[in-house]
């Protein structure tokens, strides 16, 4: 395995022409089943007349027109599938907002999606689908979690009020 290195490229374009510089214009080609001139017109700067949409780009419109279309699970699916050359799953970059108004709901709220989970295993799902929902309990879970410490803190508040 080659030592991490630290690359700054942040537009598609960039990742693309450092995907070149580190993989060669052959194995590219070989990749994409395209020529040595389409390669390079994918890892041209937008400003170039030459520049075309990259396979990056591409794949951030499928997954935007996908999302809009309410299929965000396969958008999740497709993006873990990417992630996992590189041993990542993806992860929802929103706070845990509890949509109960109490505790005990937010508690009641948790087993619903266990008892999927559980009925996945005892089915032998595929692998991909018992994560899936694993993560899904995981984040009611967590705004079980959260509706508890937004409780304590309350309560605390509540009890130095008192004092």
């Amino acid at each position: 395995m080659k030592p991490k290195k630290i690359n700054s490229a942040t537009k598609t374009w960039e990742m693309m022409k450092c995907s070149r510089e580190a993989l060669g214009v052959t194995c590219m080609q070989k990749i994409f089943s395209i020529g040595h001139s389409q390669i390079n017109r994918y890892c041209s700067s937008p400003q170039h007349e030459d520049h075309q949409r990259n396979p990056l780009d591409r794949l951030h419109l499928l997954f935007s027109e996908l999302e809009k279309e309410g299929e965000k699970e396969l958008v999740i699916a497709a993006l873990n599938h990417l992630c996992s050359s590189a041993g990542y799953r993806i992860q929802e970059q929103v706070d845990f907002i509890p949509d109960k108004l109490t505790v005990e709901e937010e508690c009641l709220d948790d087993y619903p999606e266990k008892v999927k989970l559980d009925g996945l295993i005892a089915a032998n799902a595929a692998p991909e689908l018992v994560r899936r929902q694993g993560e899904h309990t995981c984040r009611e879970i967590m705004e079980t979690v959260t509706s508890y410490e937004e409780h304590c803190k309350r309560k605390r508040k509540t009890n130095i009020t008192l004092a």
